[in-house]
């Protein structure tokens, strides 16, 4: 399969940035674990979340769609499956490469990839005005802000779609550990943060949740791992034999045959709103 890929000059400048969920270096180290897009839960997950689209008039086969912060092609993938012709954003080159390397284990075309910070994207410059039928943003924090949302509606002709995930309920133990290390408990992104941007800037859109639940057996490495990841996104040094002793000292031996349940109940929200 031909992947075509652009570069924006102005990612350079994010090559050297600081630790932390906004940092291109973290998210090309977190490319290497991230959950592959067409794994069962995940890929029925994304399913879903394209039947809420088609519900409200989206139509996808045919359609051009930007599919912003697109990672290893959670979205990207699918959309092409379905007869989209895709362009994926991603700040991170492996993240890039693991769509691409997925796209291909699966037979899939038509997929383009363009290496960028949405943050310094500039659409005209790009060429990429208006030249999207649908524009999404699916659970990633590119798009946080009514600037990124401008850019977002700069580039289609038609639909926006933003994709996050809302209130978040975790095992007991799982939320004890973040909290002993004042780790954000919030989703990243949250789309109650985005709906009330798109409510301040006047748009019109339709909103629809559903919920998703996550059953984990972890380890207390595994969860050890998982705190540690947290506060690195936060551009935080976690000490990971501190976190592991404190998270021994919660278990207190009620962990089974070493695991520990680690169950996550969430809303994932869809917000959809026309630009034409």
């Amino acid at each position: 399969m031909a992947m075509a890929k652009r570069t924006n000059m102005n990612t350079a400048s994010m090559d050297k940035s600081a630790a932390g969920i906004t940092s291109r270096l973290f998210w090309e180290k977190r490319a290497l674990d991230y959950t592959p897009p067409f794994k069962e839960d995940i890929l029925a997950q994304t399913n879903q979340t394209i039947s809420v689209m088609e519900s409200k008039g989206l139509s996808i086969e045919g359609a051009r769609i930007l599919d912003i912060g697109s990672g290893p092609g959670t979205f990207a993938l699918p959309l092409a499956l379905r007869g989209a012709s895709v362009t994926a954003l991603d700040i991170s080159g492996n993240m890039l490469k693991r769509l691409a390397a997925e796209a291909r284990h699966s037979s899939i075309s038509g997929v383009k990839t363009i290496r960028a910070s949405w943050k310094e994207f500039d659409p005209v410059q790009a060429g990429l005005s208006g030249a999207f039928d649908i524009v999404i943003s699916a659970l990633s924090i590119a798009v946080k802000t009514k600037r990124d949302i401008l850019k977002m509606e700069q580039c289609s002709r038609q639909w926006c779609v933003c994709i996050a995930t809302g209130r978040i309920r975790r095992a007991a133990l799982c939320e004890a550990a973040l909290r002993m290390f004042r780790a954000s408990l919030n989703p990243r992104p949250d789309i109650r943060n985005i709906r009330e941007k798109l409510e301040q800037m006047g748009r019109a859109f339709s909103y629809e949740s559903f919920p998703v639940a996550v059953e984990e057996k972890k380890t207390i490495a595994e969860l050890v791992e998982d705190v540690a990841k947290r506060l690195e996104a936060e551009g935080k040094a976690p000490d990971r034999q501190k976190i592991a002793g404190v998270i021994s000292s919660l278990v207190k031996g009620s962990g089974e045959n070493g695991t520990i349940e680690c169950t996550r109940h969430s809303d994932r929200g869809v917000l959809i709103w026309r630009v034409d």
